[in-house]
């Protein structure tokens, strides 16, 4: 049986409730980050995220870091971020049939530029001015706030 060295972590969530002044959401937000990050005022929410894999290396007391990234590559699943959402577009006969998404949220934009036969005034223009079918789905987003 082999030996391995694994850094594992996990996510401790702090905020900070902070009031900016902005003209925009945009404006508001960067002030905000800026803000909070130059406050000492952090606190705990006592709430962690599941545990991951930084880094791992084969041997035993090992080195599971090489420069800034994992000696062995860690698989997508065993990541902070986990798998990738996986989003699959069935298209029959020209036309968007069905949007399959897995592993989160994600956000699908098709273009279809086979618009024979489709109603000009549907139609939307790409930075080339050529015209294209639009079609948008997304997967449920979990609730914010709570």
């Amino acid at each position: 049986m082999k030996s391995w060295t694994v850094q594992c972590g996990y996510a401790a969530y702090y905020a900070n409730t902070i009031t900016v002044e902005a003209a925009t959401l945009d404006q508001a937000l960067e002030r905000a980050i800026e803000t909070a990050n130059d406050d000492p005022c952090w606190k705990s929410l006592d709430d962690c995220g599941p545990t991951f894999i930084d880094a791992v290396a084969e041997g035993d007391d090992a080195d599971p870091w090489c420069g800034f990234v994992s000696a062995i590559p860690v698989p997508e699943r065993f990541t902070e971020a986990g798998m990738p959402p996986l989003i699959t577009v069935t298209v029959k006969g020209g036309a968007m049939q069905h949007v399959a998404i897995e592993n989160g949220p994600a956000r699908v934009v098709v273009r279809d530029y086979d618009t024979d036969g489709t109603d000009p005034a549907t139609l939307h223009i790409d930075a080339n001015g050529d015209r294209y079918a639009h079609a948008e789905r997304s997967h449920p987003l979990p609730p914010q706030g709570g």
